[in-house]
């Protein structure tokens, strides 16, 4: 592990140093690396391996607020700076699929591919409604509080992170309602890959309709499997990544 100062704070990166090509792996909301550790070492095997603690979250800082999409999509840019990297795949869970996408906005000639696991480009109202929930939790009752407005008032759920932070974060997923990435996404041409869990609350749908926009998109409903595919169905994440990585160069 090493901490690496990214604009206007620091973050806890792990780097399996070597390996082609480079994958940037962005985990989701009130997560940490560590959700990676299960495809992490086998990823090794197939390229440089990059992961790190999102802005307010696990062991990362937490600069003054509020935050847009686009300072996490720096913070990824940031990243790839800090190791002098020029490109990478980015892999992204969730929230961390929804910064990858930014990013691909953003910055198309640092992103070389995208694999996203169970993400969103737009959300509803009562969606956006729930992510106010949560910051306000968050700002109120700290990490327990953030606990209890996703996992349940009995959760036991332990958060790590900065729940101001993390309240920040949160709002920039409330932005999907009003400023929607779904229309900007026939701007991305590098090729795509949606991996989605039949019974991910985030739905098959959300990914469907982010597949509908795209040039160059694979997508893959995994039966029976819910929102942390890459925990719950390592070998099957692996395996999709090695049929669709096969005979691209990154």
């Amino acid at each position: 592990m090493q901490r690496l100062r990214v604009g206007a704070t620091e973050l806890r990166v792990d780097d399996s140093a070597t390996g082609s090509p480079n994958l940037l792996c962005l985990h989701g909301l009130v997560d940490t690396l560590e959700i990676w550790d299960r495809v992490a070492e086998p990823l090794a095997e197939r390229g440089r391996v990059v992961r790190y603690d999102q802005r307010g979250h696990g062991e990362s800082g937490a600069p003054a607020g509020p935050y847009a999409r686009a300072d996490l999509a720096d913070d990824a840019i940031g990243v790839l700076d800090a190791l002098a990297l020029d490109r990478a795949v980015f892999v992204g869970h969730s929230m961390g699929g929804i910064v990858s996408m930014a990013a691909a906005l953003a910055y198309p000639d640092r992103v070389a591919g995208l694999v996203l696991l169970g993400t969103a480009s737009q959300c509803s109202e009562k969606v956006a409604a729930w992510y106010e929930r949560i910051a306000l939790a968050g700002e109120t009752d700290g990490n327990a509080g953030l606990a209890r407005a996703i996992y349940g008032e009995k959760s036991r759920t332990r958060i790590a992170g900065d729940a101001a932070g993390v309240a920040h974060v949160t709002r920039t997923l409330k932005s999907l309602f009003d400023d929607p990435l779904t229309p900007k996404l026939e701007q991305i041409s590098c090729p795509v890959l949606l991996l989605v869990g039949e019974k991910d609350p985030m739905g098959p749908k959300a990914s469907k309709i982010i597949a509908s926009k795209l040039a160059d998109a694979e997508l893959e409903v995994v039966p029976g499997c819910g929102h942390w595919i890459h925990v719950d169905e390592p070998d099957v994440t692996l395996g999709a990544l090695d049929r669709w990585m096969k005979g691209k160069t990154f």
